[in-house]
């Protein structure tokens, strides 16, 4: 016992020392930038530059003198995660004379694997990062607004777009419109799916053809975007470099950072607690009550307050002292990791460069166990700013290594409904919910049984994986102040040996941090799932 503490010492301080070798580049290598991460003792940016405009700029000159310290630190933190990858916590107790022990060690053990997976990730896309950013020749992206309040499988219902250049770091809003708009000039020719023809009575069961705003039905937004953006392009007759896709709490985080800003012919947006939408940020409240709330207006022109909203942020965030800067790095950084943005490119090296850093919302390989749980709002309400979600997986592991799992999903709208009498002006945001659920497992995995379904799970293949797929909500909604419960049973289609077990848990974009409860051997482990 002695031996096996006394070795994890030895790898634990050889760990130590590497860590500071590592550190040594870090500093070198982010000295230039400190004030831009809120560092403080590393002087001014570039010179003295007063703006996040001008910060760009610089970074933009400097970027790629950053990839072979990088390549240098993602060596070091290799040995690193070595050394620490063999010390194992559980041979640890849990305390020690009230003394935390087991806990600590594993934190440190996990951020030693983020930070080497994130070096890794990074190089690519700061290789990538000058064409990006319109270094060589303006760019242009089409910007996407998926409304999470109205999940959707790649993170909200497709709402509204703008066109955004980028030239040189300097970002120009050049046209905004809603999604409506575009489908009424789109000659659809293909044949939606069966969901969207059961599930969709208005328009589908009348006229079958697949709109544009309901495109991002795969959950892989690689998928989905290879499905839109040419039908979108033909009926828009616009062109771009690639797909910025984003939802509310986004742009709720960004002015979290900025205040109150006011957009031309719009009014005012913040990120303050809005009692009307049981404290959800202003903004959100406002943009569903501009998108959703009928007007003596066109339709069409309702929901063009993207682009002006996306203009007033924008200029206010690269107008902002360096005070501001560490507040919408984070805010940024946060919102990729989180899966509220995402990115599509039709270039294969800059789409690559996204997949590596996991802002691409692909579907992923795994060697081992998988899950994915895919929720599509039905309802045509907002009732996802309410929903909160719950999952419980248990791992049972008999003695021949087969694998059975319970996964049971708890949804809860503790919020109380909303006035949802059009004809009087209300603002139907919160109405009972119709979920069409998809969950990916395994290829191979042997549905047992389930529950809380309105009818028979039906089971495909799809994305390499196997799809256990149903519904709930015509028979049995999700009404607000209630809550609905699903479960499934199922069987893995291998077997685990020498107790090596490994589970790969995929978020849906645009979902809240839904809170995860894993059970296996006796062991419990809770978390919330802010990411893969």
């Amino acid at each position: 016992v002695v031996g096996a503490y006394q070795q994890d010492a030895v790898h634990l301080v050889r760990a130590g020392e590497l860590g500071l070798e590592a550190a040594e580049i870090v500093v070198g290598t982010v000295t230039p930038y400190a004030d831009i991460i809120g560092l403080a003792g590393g002087g001014t940016t570039g010179g003295g530059e007063k703006t996040a405009q001008d910060r760009i700029a610089f970074i933009i000159t400097t970027v790629d003198k950053i990839g072979p310290d990088l390549d240098k630190i993602r060596e070091k933190l290799k040995l690193v995660k070595n050394e620490v990858d063999q010390v194992k916590p559980k041979r640890y107790p849990e305390t020690f004379r009230g003394q935390k022990i087991r806990e600590p060690l594993t934190e440190v053990i996990n951020l030693v694997d983020e930070f080497a997976t994130l070096t890794s990730e990074a190089r690519p896309v700061l290789e990538v990062s000058p064409w990006l950013l319109g270094n060589d020749a303006p760019r242009r992206y089409l910007l996407v607004f998926q409304n999470d309040g109205e999940l959707r499988p790649t993170g909200g219902f497709i709402t509204a777009y703008a066109i955004l250049e980028v030239d040189k770091g300097k970002v120009n809003p050049v046209l905004s419109e809603d999604i409506y708009a575009v489908d009424a000039r789109y000659k659809p020719d293909k044949q939606a799916p069966p969901a969207l023809i059961k599930y969709v009575p208005f328009p589908y069961q009348k006229d079958p053809r697949w709109r544009l705003r309901d495109m991002n039905l795969s959950p892989d937004f690689f998928v989905s975007m290879g499905t839109f953006v040419p039908d979108f392009q033909k009926a828009s007759r616009l062109e771009f470099d690639g797909v910025v896709a984003v939802d509310t709490k986004v742009l709720a985080r960004l002015l979290k950072v900025l205040g109150t800003i006011g957009v031309p012919g719009w009014g005012n947006f913040s990120a303050e607690p809005d009692e009307r939408c049981d404290g959800c940020p202003q903004v959100v409240y406002e943009l569903e009550r501009l998108i959703s709330k009928p007007v003596n207006e066109l339709k069409t022109a309702r929901k063009a307050v993207l682009g002006p909203l996306m203009h007033s942020i924008i200029a206010n965030a690269l107008g902002s002292p360096k005070e501001r800067l560490p507040g919408l790095f984070e805010a940024a950084l946060s919102s990729l990791q989180e899966k509220h943005v995402l990115f599509y490119f039709p270039d294969e090296k800059v789409q690559k460069a996204m997949e590596s850093f996991n802002v691409a919302g692909r579907i992923k390989d795994f060697d081992g166990d998988y899950f994915h749980l895919n929720d599509t709002n039905f309802s045509g309400a907002k009732s996802d700013i309410f929903i909160t979600q719950a999952v419980e997986q248990k791992i049972e592991i008999a003695g021949d290594g087969t694998i059975t799992k319970t996964v049971t999903v708890t949804y809860k709208n503790p919020s109380p409904p909303s006035d949802c009498n059009l004809e009087r002006g209300g603002l139907c945001l919160n109405a009972p919910y119709r979920d069409w659920v998809r969950i990916y497992v395994p290829a191979g995995s042997k549905l047992v049984e389930s529950s809380g379904f309105e009818e028979e799970i039906k089971t495909s293949d799809e994305l390499g994986k196997t799809v256990f797929e149903g519904f709930y909500g015509d028979k049995y909604p999700l009404r607000p102040q209630g809550q609905a419960k699903i479960s499934l049973k199922y069987q893995l289609p291998f077997k685990v040996k020498k107790g090596d077990y490994h589970l790969l848990i995929q978020k849906q974009p645009g979902r809240a941090n839904p809170q995860y409860t894993i059970e296996i051997k006796g062991q419990q482990e809770e978390f919330e799932l802010k990411t893969d």
